[in-house]
């Protein structure tokens, strides 16, 4: 198992869809597929798969690992 695999296992899957405005404590994962604001708060890293289309207008406090999705932010990152 590679740590990217391991990355993905551990993360706070969120809602394929919609709007999520809660708090994910740790590293959380946009699915392949998806279409989500994120106006809440991600306490790790945000791992945005291949598909996904992610708005963040809330705040992520680590890195944004887009593996081929789209992102837009206009909040907070880092």
């Amino acid at each position: 198992m590679t740590a990217k695999e391991i990355v993905v296992r551990d993360a706070e899957r969120l809602p394929s869809s919609g709007k999520f405005s809660g708090m994910a404590m740790g590293d959380a994962l946009v699915p392949a597929g998806s279409d989500l604001e994120i106006s809440g708060m991600i306490g790790g890293d945000l791992i945005v798969e291949a598909g996904a289309t992610v708005h963040v207008s809330g705040m992520v406090r680590g890195k944004i690992k887009d593996r081929g999705g789209q992102v837009s932010v206009s909040g907070m990152t880092g």
